[in-house]
C-alpha cells in the first residue's frame, strides 16, 4: 500500500548519491587528466556524463519495477540498478 513512498526515498538516495559524487568525479577527472573514451555506450564519454547516464537508469529501473510489479520487494530492483550502475561506470 505504501511502496511509493519507499519508491520517493530511493529517488532521493539516487540524487543525494548523484550529488555527492559529482564534485568527486570532477577531482577524479583532473588529477587523472581522464579523456573521452568509447565503451558499449556507443558514444565517446566521460566518466562524469556515464555517472549521468548511470544515475538516470538507477531511477527508471525503480520507478518501472514499482510500476510493472507493485508488490515484488523494492531492495531487488535497487541492487540490481546499482549494478548497472556500476557497469555502466566502468565498461560505459
Amino acid at each position: 500500500m505504501f511502496d511509493w513512498i519507499h519508491a520517493q526515498w530511493q529517488v532521493f538516495f539516487g540524487l543525494g548519491l548523484f550529488l555527492a559524487f559529482i564534485p568527486i568525479i570532477a577531482v577524479i577527472n583532473v588529477k587523472w587528466k581522464l579523456v573521452p573514451r568509447k565503451g558499449f555506450l556507443q558514444m565517446s564519454t566521460t566518466l562524469g556524463l556515464r555517472f549521468f547516464i548511470g544515475m538516470i537508469v538507477l531511477i527508471y529501473i525503480n520507478i518501472l519495477s514499482l510500476l510493472v510489479i507493485p508488490a515484488f520487494p523494492i531492495s531487488v530492483p535497487f541492487a540490481a540498478s546499482v549494478v548497472v550502475l556500476f557497469a555502466i561506470l566502468i565498461w560505459g
